[in-house]
């Protein structure tokens, strides 16, 4: 289970800070603040649980496999860096905020592909998407709250963070289909054997992480985009609210299918 956390917590993580540039500076400095204290928050509870779990194994079974050292290290650079551009936010330090915030985006890029590494290529690529989603889920929810702080934030704001969610969302729904029904993993007639319930119990789970994770954040984003078209901010942080549940449920079963099955999801 330390590896299903571990996955989970990185991928949110991440999916903050991959959000943060398609967020204007009107939002104010509180917003990105919050987002990279969460974003590090989370990643130090990643680091805390891989180290527990794995330091005195000597990496044995860790996610990234052999690469344990090298993996723990990137992390904590992108950790770090993560810390210093929150700082570079609440002093100001304007011209820091970008190379920083790079910095820890290529840091945490490197690490998941590292991480992805022996589960597959095809991980890789599924580890990207959920991301992306859990990025677009969580910070479209909090951008909703800021609506009530910043009174001028243009709605265009909360729009675009819209349009990435079902992004995200539509693209993590091909990458699962993919896996689940076309010749893109390794795994495939395993994987259709799960789908159908048949060899193991986890069948089960996967088509619950069909439901939470792809088909209810889907059936909400009529909702949504009309609430943000009307430019009913607190309307639609409600309903997102809902879908970063439905979307957090989803990803966190992704991961356990991912480290008991070895299905990409």
């Amino acid at each position: 289970m330390t590896s299903v956390f571990f996955l989970f917590l990185t991928h949110l993580a991440w999916g903050l800070l991959l959000m943060l540039p398609f967020v204007p500076e009107r939002a104010g400095r509180s917003y990105f603040k919050f987002c990279s204290a969460a974003s590090s928050f989370m990643a130090a509870a990643a680091l805390l649980l891989l180290w527990r779990r794995f330091a005195f194994a000597g990496g044995s079974g860790a996610p990234g496999g052999a690469n344990y050292p090298v993996l723990f290290g990137l992390l904590s650079i992108s950790l770090i860096t993560t810390l210093v551009y929150n700082r570079a936010h609440h002093f100001g330090w304007q011209r820091a905020r970008g190379p920083l915030l790079g910095a820890a985006l290529a840091t945490a890029t490197a690490a998941m592909f590292l991480a992805a590494h022996p589960a597959g290529r095809f991980a890789a690529l599924s580890d990207l998407t959920s991301v992306w989603l859990l990025g677009a889920a969580a910070s479209a929810m909090i951008l909703g709250h800021w609506y009530l702080v910043v009174i001028d934030l243009p709605i265009v704001a909360l729009r675009r963070l819209t349009l990435l969610l079902f992004v995200g969302l539509g693209l993590r729904a091909l990458v699962v289909g993919g896996v689940l029904v076309g010749p893109l993993h390794s795994g495939l007639e395993e994987a259709r054997a799960v789908v159908l319930g048949l060899p193991s119990a986890d069948g089960v789970f996967v088509w619950m992480r069909l439901l939470f994770g792809i088909v209810g954040p889907a059936s909400l984003s009529w909702f949504i985009w009309r609430t943000v078209e009307i430019r009913s901010t607190q309307s639609a942080t409600g309903i997102l609210y809902v879908q970063l549940f439905l979307v957090l449920s989803g990803e966190l079963l992704a991961k356990y299918l991912r480290v008991v099955s070895g299905l990409p999801l």
